[in-house]
């Protein structure tokens, strides 16, 4: 009780109300309560769903490997929803494998383990290990290695910084930068510039806001504030690390307010490859009136939170209960895409959430994702225990599972390509990268590029100005498939 008076106490010196502070108490339990639930071990893995049994039983084959990273305060089980959509889904199942990332981040988990990674850094360089160790593994089961395929990485809230680190400062056995062995980092409501909630913690005395729950303290001052906007947090920690992270002006550095002149960042930031969504409210809940498909509301936890970032600071800031917009989307680089989640909060991004649906014939429940598109629209799984996708961030044309998909055909024409036209891109075995719309790779024995843009593939040989149109990728497709790609 003597916490929650001083907690009260230092609340109102910053401004903040009675009920602010309850709905920042309770997440903090609700939030604490969950990560004891879900505490696992540093490890990657072929995803399991929460019971502990595996998503796909399947050898990788041609598909790629997609890498599911949690956040602050999570457990890879918090993927259950959208594996179990996987497990429904058979074009998904053919394009990519899950595997799971899982990390010590609470408070509890990291300081029970002497060797816990506690920076982000060493959270990217544990990240890189395990990679490499799938890179080592055989291709056959139980060991399910990577072969020489580039991965995706779908990841959430702190997660996305995670993986930047893993891409950004550490490097393969093979010389490689981890940026080199991804084709797109996908991320859900990250905090890449940071976000104030995890000021406000430090300036209350509290380890929590929100989600930020029991989240490890050293992992909560590297995802304070950078002061890129101009929003320089009273009271509030310089975060240096994502600062120098994010000085995507590598000639002439960066002034990130309390932080100062932060120095050049030397190592590529691969931002090209990266699409970031965020979302700007909470999601309000639908009134069941009649027929039709009723959506819940964000949890009440999120509303102090919420409101905070909006109202209570010299810039308003849409946000999704957690990170603001600008800072999910990234803002400043060129990115490959910024997306937005509609009507959606920090948790349901990932988590999905249970709707009910009432037609003249039926009346179930189902499970929903955030949405694709601005529009409104309603979309239900058809089914009882269904997943409803088809216009949400993972369903909808342009979005998360049809960039997978789209880079999973793209790596097997490429790949069949060097055998077919192996005249033409030498040496084989040549990196994936990504340019201006295009997924190309660099041929130097040949002095050649092979690339792929808006579904047609393109070659630029040693005496071309300007890549040659070839043919649709769906023809070649059709011959990667009957030669075993």
């Amino acid at each position: 009780m003597e916490s929650l008076q001083l907690a009260c106490a230092a609340t109102r010196r910053a401004g903040l109300s009675l009920l602010m502070v309850r709905g920042l108490v309770l997440a903090l339990l609700l939030s604490l309560a969950a990560t004891l639930a879900n505490a696992l071990p540093l490890a990657l893995f072929p995803s399991t769903f929460g019971d502990g049994t595996q998503v796909d039983t399947a050898v990788l084959g041609y598909r790629i490997p997609v890498v599911f990273v949690h956040g602050l305060g999570g457990g890879s089980d918090g993927w259950n929803s959208i594996l179990r959509a996987y497990e429904q889904n058979p074009a998904w199942r053919a394009a990519f494998k899950p595997y799971s990332f899982n990390y010590p981040s609470t408070q509890t988990e990291v300081t029970a383990d002497p060797a816990a990674p506690r920076t982000l850094t060493a959270l990217g360089g544990a990240l890189r290990d395990l990679m490499q160790g799938y890179y080592d593994k055989p291709a056959a089961a139980p060991d399910f290695g990577f072969g020489n395929k580039r991965v995706i990485v779908v990841a959430h809230s702190m997660g996305g910084l995670v993986a930047r680190s893993m891409m950004q400062e550490h490097v393969f056995r093979d010389g490689q930068r981890g940026g080199q062995k991804v084709l797109h980092l996908i991320t859900l409501g990250t905090p890449h510039h940071g976000t104030p909630l995890s000021d406000l913690a430090f300036q209350l005395g509290l380890s929590t806001v929100s989600e930020i729950g029991d989240g490890y303290s050293g992992f909560v001052a590297q995802t304070t504030w950078t002061n890129f906007d101009g929003l320089d947090m009273s009271g509030g920690q310089c975060n240096p690390w994502l600062a120098q992270l994010n000085n995507y002006a590598p000639s002439t550095g960066a002034t990130y307010g309390r932080c100062g002149a932060v120095a050049a960042n030397p190592l590529p930031g691969y931002y090209e490859k990266i699409i970031a969504y965020g979302a700007h409210s909470l999601q309000s809940p639908d009134i069941r009136i009649g027929t039709g498909v009723f959506k819940p509301g964000s949890s009440t936890s999120l509303l102090p939170s919420f409101f905070y970032l909006r109202d209570n600071l010299s810039i308003t800031y849409p946000n999704d209960g957690i990170t603001p917009m600008t800072s999910a989307q990234f803002n400043g680089p060129a990115l490959w895409q910024r997306a937005e989640a509609f009507d959606c909060d920090h948790r349901y991004m990932k988590d999905g959430y249970p709707e009910f649906v009432r037609s003249a014939t039926a009346t179930y429940t189902d499970l929903a994702f955030c949405a694709g598109t601005g529009n409104g629209a309603s979309y239900a799984s058809g089914i009882s225990g269904g997943f409803a996708v088809s216009g949400s961030i993972l369903g909808v044309p342009g979005g998360i599972m049809e960039t997978i998909r789209n880079a999973s055909e793209i790596e097997r024409v490429l790949n069949w390509g060097e055998k077919a036209f192996a005249g033409f891109l030498q040496p084989s075995g040549a990196t994936t990268e990504i340019w201006n719309g295009y997924y190309y790779r660099y041929y130097p024995g040949t002095n050649a590029y092979a690339g792929v843009k808006d579904g047609n593939v393109y070659y630029r040989g040693p005496t071309d100005s300007q890549p040659v149109f070839i043919a649709p990728l769906a023809n070649f497709l059709a011959q990667a498939q009957a030669a075993g790609f």
